[in-house]
């Protein structure tokens, strides 16, 4: 009876192993189909994705390429001829040659920026110093408010924060006779004052993190009291740490928001020699078409250094923000 009982087992296990070579084949000719298919879609996104990509980057290349041209060569290219036609006196047609590659490399346009006018470094340095208050102060001021929005218990804390999000959704022009009358009731609407501190407590920033903080697992929190740790504690060792990636994040999107400012800048600041570097080239007499590509040029690389350079952080913060508990 043993021997029988040893040979049905032995029977049953060496079925169960010669099953699952019998099903092996039809699992993996399944397989086969469907990497074919995601070949082909991934090809597709490849395509429409650079599609969009080149419409999107061939003003900037444009831009930078220009700017090594001679004067000579974008006035020809880029002067508005007219030309008279017969059957109608107030008909013309416009020509405009956009050229990558220019026929003569050269970097007088740059010399003659960062040399010959000593206005664009100093207004380039405005901008600088309004756009690096905005982001840190936006940054700090933000991530506490979301901390409280995310650990503490406290009435209407929603209502608030619905607030929050009808603020942030208004346009920023509305916003702005509030500001201005804001400004004069604290005498400093003409001066930068009057354009960091509203970006310093915008909205925008503390809905940003506060959805990121929301994904970080209670059970952090709770094992750190437990051993002890206070709200400080809480916000400087587990919060802090663990939306890097979303601060990062928010510094770029702030940093490049306030580096194209011209609203408040044209309603705030009243002197020419204050005001930032977009409010300049927009005002840029065309006169010098050379000029004005060096100036866009040089104007574009320093918000694309630092988007390059924050570009990890970024992705790993749109990453991030769909996990869940």
């Amino acid at each position: 009876m043993r021997k029988k009982s040893y040979e049905t087992e032995s029977t049953k296990t060496e079925s169960m192993k010669i099953l699952p070579r019998e099903e092996k084949p039809i699992k993996i000719m399944s397989l086969k189909i469907k990497p074919k298919k995601k070949r082909s879609f991934i090809l597709l996104n490849i395509i429409i994705i650079s599609l969009f990509a080149s419409i999107a980057l061939y003003p900037v290349l444009l831009v930078f390429t220009n700017s090594f041209m001679t004067s000579y060569e974008i006035i020809h290219n880029y002067l508005i001829t007219q030309e008279f036609r017969a059957s109608d006196i107030n008909l013309y047609q416009a020509f405009v040659k956009l050229e990558l590659i220019p026929n003569k490399v050269t970097i007088r346009q740059y010399s003659g920026l960062l040399i010959d006018t000593p206005i664009y470094l100093k207004l380039f340095w405005n901008s600088v110093k309004l756009t690096l208050p905005v982001t840190v102060g936006q940054v700090v001021v933000s991530s506490l408010a979301a901390f409280s929005f995310v650990r503490s218990k406290w009435r209407f804390k929603e209502f608030l924060f619905a607030i929050y999000i009808i603020i942030m959704l208004m346009p920023q022009q509305v916003t702005l006779v509030p500001n201005f009358i804001t400004a004069r009731m604290l005498h400093i609407e003409k001066s930068y004052l009057a354009i960091i501190l509203p970006g310093i407590f915008s909205p925008f920033g503390v809905f940003i993190l506060r959805q990121f903080m929301k994904t970080i697992p209670s059970s952090y929190f709770e094992a750190a009291e437990i051993d002890g740790a206070n709200n400080w504690d809480l916000y400087a060792w587990i919060v802090l740490p663990m939306v890097k990636p979303a601060l990062m994040s928010l510094s770029i999107l702030i940093f490049i928001e306030y580096w194209n400012v011209v609203d408040q800048a044209i309603i705030f600041i009243n002197e020419a020699f204050r005001q930032p570097l977009s409010v300049f080239l927009a005002d840029m007499p065309g006169s010098n078409a050379g000029f004005i590509f060096a100036a866009s040029a040089f104007y574009m690389l320093f918000p694309l250094l630092v988007y390059m350079n924050g570009f990890d952080y970024l992705a790993q913060g749109i990453q991030n923000s769909g996990l869940k508990e």
